[in-house]
């Protein structure tokens, strides 16, 4: 069973929600490309990682969600950590979301979490150099609940009610805002979990 970061939720209304994190880590790509490609081509370089591809040869299982940012706002989340062993090497899971943010004109960031089991010096070191990692403590976030498939258009949509609900709330967004996507691609839409996560 894919697992997701753990947090506590302060408050809830409606689909909005106020969450307090476990302390996490992310790793994290920067992509050229546009919103609706970013999470594929991020996806596959992280995957790789996970699937063996570091100076440990170790595992790392995939969580959910995968966390694409909106275009013009920065948000990270992290989502499930497992742990097991395969053969003689370590069997790390990954996190969901993964985690997109913008970071310059054209690029996108994509983030998996790490399991909990692992630090910053005990991270396995990946064989791609355009994978780095950062550590997030204590954080509080704001999110909107939704389904349907996400696109850049209903991305843009529920970050804009994110936003209404915030500012009628009189809460102050501290980050981007980010797409988190928790369901594999052959979900159909109505069945599918994504939200629009913030730092406050």
């Amino acid at each position: 069973m894919t697992e997701t970061l753990a947090y506590d939720v302060e408050s809830k209304e409606d689909n909005f929600e106020i969450r307090k994190y476990a302390d996490y880590i992310l790793a994290q790509v920067d992509i050229d490309a546009s919103f609706d490609d970013a999470v594929r081509k991020g996806f596959m370089i992280l995957a790789g990682y996970i699937f063996g591809g570091n100076r440990k040869r170790s595992k790392i299982a995939m969580t959910a969600p995968v966390v694409e940012e909106e275009m013009s706002e920065k948000i990270e989340m992290t989502a499930p950590v497992t742990t097991e062993t395969v053969s003689d090497s370590e069997r790390i899971d990954m996190t969901t979301p993964v985690t997109e943010e913008k970071t310059k004109a054209n690029f996108q960031r994509i983030s998996f979490a790490i399991p909990s089991k692992y630090a910053m010096d005990t991270l396995p070191e990946p064989n791609d150099k355009r994978i780095h990692f950062k550590e997030f403590k204590n954080q509080k976030t704001a999110v909107l609940r939704f389904k349907g498939r996400v696109k850049e258009k209903l991305a843009t949509e529920k970050t804009e009610e994110l936003k209404k609900w915030l500012s009628k709330n009189q809460i102050k967004p501290k980050s981007r805002f980010m797409v988190a996507q928790y369901n594999h691609p052959a979900v159909p839409g109505f069945l599918r979990r994504n939200e629009i996560i913030v730092e406050i």
